[in-house]
């Protein structure tokens, strides 16, 4: 068993690289998407969890956000927005936030953080 574990070792090194990059290359190809054909709208906040902040006055929440389009109701869960600590009472349950999704897919969407309402 000794004589394997150089290759156990590179092996779970390797794995853990490959994740890192898949999950890399995901979020791009989410924005690759959406950029070729982009619909701007507006969703609702349907749950949230707010993080512990950091030391620089910033937090993360994370939604669950829900939104219409093409007469169907489209939900994305574990969106994660970074704000100000000071912001946080600004968000609630049915408040509604900037997204973008894919004219042809609405499953893929994000929120729309280059929107002027978020930086207000």
């Amino acid at each position: 068993m000794a004589q394997y574990s150089g290759w156990i070792a590179w092996f779970f090194f390797y794995s853990i690289m490959g994740f890192m990059v898949f999950y890399i290359l995901q979020g791009y190809f989410l924005y690759r998407i959406i950029k070729k054909d982009p619909v701007y709208t507006k969703a609702k906040i349907v749950s949230y969890v707010p993080k512990a902040p950091n030391e620089l006055g910033k937090v993360d929440i994370v939604m669950t956000y829900s939104f219409i389009a093409n007469d169907e109701t489209y939900s994305k869960e574990q969106q994660t927005l970074n704000i100000n600590t000071l912001d946080l009472e600004k968000y609630y349950v049915s408040k509604e936030i900037p997204i973008v999704y894919y004219r042809k897919n609405p499953n893929y969407s994000k929120i729309d953080v280059y929107d002027e309402s978020l930086h207000k």
